[in-house]
């Protein structure tokens, strides 16, 4: 399976984005016992990867309205787009270190770069300060379908091999990651540059399935214009209209990728900067603000929160994780 799910991806991922050598992710340095002395003089800018409107730029935007307030000097995001999230994300790194830049990350690149979508060093350019939420992506389908689960689904394919297309934002991103390893490399990944297109072929028959995360559905799923034929995760979600959908876990299969979005720092950041800005992002997170956009858009079915510590282990996990499934080694 190791080798259908590599080749799914490699023979669709976009090539030839420029290079930096391999190294790991350092180890965040000890907290510090005490609040930093660290003043902040100016504008503080975030780098979002992705364009305007989609989950991370809206996650990061809601975030920095709360941060601004904690920091005391204002957040800036600014968008930088291409190939999946690399391009935003060998950006950020060129940027100076100097405690004013930090940049939103999901596994997306990282996995871009473990199936040879490019040989930017991701993993070792960037390093996890803090995660904010932590995602899971479902599949659903127009309700005229004739699936109405992921063992279905898979019976149907049996029967009619090639026939079912599923749209994915990001053909080097987690959700094609879910659909290769959900379905064995038997559904075909169609990219998409726009969700309201890929939500309306969904409920037009134009498309068979969708790879999202909740909040992008939960509408069409609420108004019967869409059913939830799985979700890829752990357990069983707890939102009106997905609670009774089959996950991946139910059926033997590990493919529980989500979105887990964070703040990253670059090589060579003031620690008193970094130990500023956790101090006001856990801050700025737990604000009845942020909490209550965390709710709206249905992020609460994992942990959010982790500090520098738990998101640096966690991250790492990931990349094992993924690595082991997708990495060409």
């Amino acid at each position: 399976m190791k080798k259908l799910l590599v080749i799914a991806i490699a023979v669709i991922m976009v090539l030839g984005l420029t290079a930096c050598g391999g190294k790991e992710t350092p180890a965040p340095a000890p907290a510090e016992e005490t609040a930093s002395d660290w003043v902040w003089e100016r504008n503080v800018e975030i780098i979002c990867p992705w364009g305007t409107g989609g989950g991370a730029d809206t996650t990061l935007r809601a975030f920095t309205a709360a941060l601004e307030k904690e920091l005391g000097v204002k957040v800036t995001v600014n968008n930088v787009t291409g190939a999946g999230g690399v391009t935003g994300t060998q950006f950020a790194t060129e940027q100076p270190a100097d405690g004013y830049t930090y940049l939103l990350n999901t596994q997306s690149p990282m996995l871009a770069q473990i199936s040879g979508a490019t040989d930017f060093d991701v993993v070792g350019n960037i390093n996890p300060l803090c995660q904010l939420v932590h995602d899971v992506n479902v599949f659903v389908a127009g309700i005229n379908e004739p699936y109405n689960s992921i063992e279905e689904l898979m019976a149907y394919l049996e029967e009619n091999p090639g026939s079912v297309k599923c749209g994915v934002m990001a053909i080097t991103g987690l959700d094609n990651a879910c659909v290769q390893g959900a379905f064995e490399g038997k559904v075909e990944p169609i990219a998409y540059e726009d969700g309201s297109q890929l939500n309306g072929d969904i409920i037009g028959g134009h498309v068979n399935l969708g790879c999202e995360g909740p909040a992008e559905v939960s509408e069409f799923v609420e108004s019967g214009k869409m059913k939830v034929i799985g979700v890829c995760a752990e357990n069983r979600l707890t939102l009106p209209g997905f609670e009774d959908a089959q996950t991946t876990a139910e059926l033997g299969n590990d493919t529980a990728f989500g979105p887990a979005r964070g703040i990253f720092y670059l090589h060579g950041t003031p620690e008193e900067a970094l130990v500023a800005f956790e101090a006001a992002a856990e801050k700025a997170w737990n604000s009845a603000e942020f909490q209550e956009f965390v709710k709206s858009q249905n992020l609460d079915q994992r942990q959010g929160w982790k500090n520098r510590a738990e998101y640096t282990e966690s991250y790492k996990a990931d990349y094992e994780e993924l690595n082991e499934l997708f990495g060409s080694n």
